[in-house]
């Protein structure tokens, strides 16, 4: 004899998904940074325990002037991170580099994490992602962040997410890089040396745009090994 599941009205499975993803990212310690500066576009992460072996990335380069950013499950995101990568990769060859755009990344992640957070036999992905596209000129600099639902925010102001108490980050679009490392320190609540660091840097002499940098270097740098 056939079973017949209980009714659940969406506005319910929703909400307890929503609370389940947004409560397991919050309490996983992780957080993110995504800020213009001087020198490009900074990305600095605060990594949990877990995470925190070298070869465990939350920052990343995905192609030449995009750049991917995540806090939640690390598989998961890495999984995501290789998504972004293949499809970097598929539409270059398709049509050209340029074509690879911040929004058309964005609007494939949003596919595939809307399309399983709508899925109430699956469990939703437990990551929120930020996508960072170094413009040609620094107007066109351009920040998306794709919720755990699917849902896509854009902007070119300061990026704050994951687990911290803080909700905004008051920064000059200008600021040198040591800057923002001393503030995305102070709001993640870690010390701002071990922090990940990784910038899309607007002078780069080559197409790929996207390098690691030492967050103690940043500091030591500037006059300011704190």
């Amino acid at each position: 004899m056939m079973t017949i599941p209980a009714y659940v009205p969406p506005s319910e499975w929703v909400t307890d998904r929503s609370t389940f993803v947004s409560d397991s990212i919050r309490n996983g310690g992780d957080g993110i940074v995504v800020a213009r500066c001087a020198d490009g576009i900074a990305m600095l992460a605060r990594q949990c325990g877990a995470n925190l072996s070298k070869s465990m990335r939350s920052v990343s380069e995905i192609h030449d002037r995009l750049a991917f950013a995540a806090v939640g499950l690390f598989h998961e995101a890495e999984e995501l991170r290789v998504a972004g990568i293949r499809f970097a990769d598929l539409r270059t060859y398709a049509y050209g580099r340029l074509d690879v755009t911040g929004r058309s990344l964005a609007s494939m992640y949003a596919r595939i994490i809307g399309k399983t957070f709508a899925r109430i036999d699956v469990k939703p992905y437990q990551v929120q992602v930020t996508v960072a596209e170094l413009g040609l000129v620094p107007s066109e600099d351009r920040f998306y962040t794709i919720d755990f639902d699917g849902s896509v925010r854009a902007g070119t102001g300061p990026i704050l997410t994951g687990a911290t108490d803080e909700n905004s980050l008051d920064l000059p679009n200008n600021a040198p890089i040591s800057e923002i490392v001393r503030a995305a320190g102070h709001v993640l609540d870690v010390e701002p040396a071990n922090l990940e660091v990784g910038l899309l840097d607007r002078h780069a002499s080559t197409r790929r745009h996207f390098r690691r940098l030492d967050a103690a270097t940043v500091l030591e740098a500037d006059g300011d090994g704190s």
